[in-house]
């Protein structure tokens, strides 16, 4: 059941009815009875994934919380105890704890890899006993079907354990209730990913119906439609027929002109379907936390992954980066750095390294093709070289008396890091990484052979769909501009009802008749569904 169809939009209606129509006290069972049937019908027999990983977690959370307030009570009946005594009972306390911990994360991380990682496991096994020892009898590949939004259901029931090992909070002790936190229907096909202590309360409050939610949930799933059928889908054969088609003289403009329109496809492709699970949560008066913040606008590739999906960021920066950068092996690293290389090697190591493994695992987690990897890679690259040089940048600024806040080299700064974001976009629709590379290198060949007559003819996007995209993508750039005062429902519901029935009947208009529509829509069908 897709987003973008008419069989979701009344399941929603159906559930939002039924939602403020039954007892108060029984509204989070409602969202847990249409979760787990919306999920049931997007993946039907593979919800026994989703089941795993919600009882295996919930359990060793529960045991984890017994453990810890086992060791509370006994420390506290035995008043008497040394210190090194309480020491010694913490000691073999954690050490449960850590125990079930790492069996939980290993069940879960693990049938994640598997499904993820094991055919690209074969295909290289096959290779290297090639290469080695000349063996041609091949391991064949393994028929998976990958459950719907396998990794954002991980990294949130992950994230949840850690947070009760860690002591953040209790483990919950309805396992009905836990199902709903991880199953919770508008958010599990392609995120946010979000922290137990926030979102939990959300779904477990008694909510009354207020008609502002309604129509401020209904403004911005139209305006994800609005980024997802009329730009993301308009523009996604474009993008493919130059990327088939760059070997048969569709290079130079061609290929820069489908890097441009791939970063506004995942753009509106991935916030689009956010745009409307965050509508359906607040027709139900759930607050889900943002995905986005205006990645575009972004001044450095820092400052861009703060603003894109900002949820799997800050996890890898809770859960890997801060641990890594204060573990005791990474210090020693550091110390034995500054030992052998100096000071400034030295205090870099507790950074660079524990980010060098986020953003490899970052790359793995986008896709098993060792292209994502360098994609990686490379953001870490440029990232350690936007720090590095970022002295020398200042100097540069102070000598040339250059305004830091004026528009001009404000400006400068946003179009060169998206730039930079889009040129790394190419690992996500090439081949490989020798293919990305051959494609950034064939953008600067000559551009006298560009015809915008060939695109029409030949590239999958007619004129009118053309003028239809820079039309919208220049709405979307003023609609983004107009966000950075607050969201711009807001305001539209802040108008007379007749102006509010004007401008959200032309936005559904828009979608209505400009939207690309095709036979086959899937859940899957928007790009991160299959992460």
């Amino acid at each position: 059941m897709s987003f973008v169809s008419l069989a979701f939009a009344l399941f929603v209606t159906i559930v939002v009815s039924l939602f403020y129509i039954v007892p108060k006290k029984y509204q989070w069972i409602v969202l847990l009875v249409a979760s787990y049937v919306f999920y049931f019908i997007c993946s039907e027999k593979l919800i026994i994934y989703l089941l795993v990983t919600t009882i295996t977690v919930f359990l060793c959370a529960k045991f984890i919380s017994k453990s810890v307030k086992a060791q509370k009570d006994y420390i506290k009946a035995n008043k008497d105890l040394s210190k090194e005594e309480k020491k010694q009972i913490k000691a073999t306390f954690k050490k449960k704890q850590r125990w079930l911990l790492l069996l939980c994360v290993f069940i879960n991380i693990g049938i994640l890899a598997y499904l993820k990682y094991i055919n690209w496991g074969i295909a290289y096994f096959n290779y290297y006993r090639l290469m080695w020892f000349g063996i041609v009898d091949f391991v064949n590949p393994v028929t998976i079907l990958m459950p719907l939004g396998i990794s954002f259901y991980t990294f949130q029931s992950v994230g949840y354990i850690i947070d009760v090992y860690n002591g953040k909070y209790e483990a919950e002790e309805n396992i009905f209730k836990y199902a709903l936190y991880v199953s919770f229907f508008p958010q599990i096909i392609q995120g946010p990913i979000s922290r137990f202590n926030e979102l939990a309360p959300e779904l477990y409050k008694e909510k009354t119906f207020n008609i502002y939610n309604i129509k401020s949930g209904f403004i911005r799933i139209l305006f994800g439609l609005f980024k997802k059928l009329v730009i993301a889908e308009r523009v996604s054969p474009f993008v493919s027929s130059v990327m088939n088609f760059k070997d048969y003289g569709y290079d130079g403009f061609y290929i820069l002109l489908a890097v441009f329109m791939y970063s506004m496809q995942i753009y509106c492709d991935f916030s689009g379907g956010i745009d409307v699970a965050l509508g359906v949560a607040e027709m139900l008066d759930i607050k889900v936390a943002e995905n986005f913040e205006r990645p575009f606008f972004s001044k450095s590739i820092a400052e861009y992954w703060r603003r894109w999906h900002i949820t799997l960021g800050t996890w890898f920066k809770d859960y890997i980066f801060y641990p890594l950068s204060i573990s005791k092996t990474f210090l020693n690293i550091s110390k034995w750095l500054k030992k052998h290389f100096g000071d400034e090697i030295g205090k870099r190591a507790p950074l660079y390294l524990p980010l060098l493994i986020v953003w490899t695992t970052t790359g793995m987690w986008h896709g098993s093709e060792s292209r994502f990897v360098v994609w990686g890679l490379m953001n870490f690259v440029l990232i350690i070289l936007g720090t590095e040089f970022e002295p020398v940048s200042e100097k540069l600024i102070n000598k040339f008396n250059i305004k830091v806040n004026g528009f001009w080299f404000k400006s400068y700064r946003i179009v060169k890091t998206f730039w930079l974001m889009s040129f790394l976009r190419l690992f996500d629709i090439s081949k490989d990484a020798k293919d990305a590379f051959r494609c950034f290198s064939m953008i600067f060949r000559p551009w006298n052979n560009f015809n915008m007559a060939s695109v029409y003819e030949n590239l999958s996007i007619s004129h009118d769909d053309f003028i239809v995209v820079v039309i919208a993508i220049i709405a979307l750039f003023i609609a983004d501009l107009m966000a950075r005062r607050g969201p711009v429902r807001k305001r539209v519901l802040e108008k007379n009802t007749f102006v509010q029935w004007v401008l959200v009947s032309a936005l559904f208009t828009v979608v209505i008749v400009f939207g690309s529509y095709g036979l086959g829509y899937e859940a899957s069908s928007f790009i991160y569904g299959n992460f």
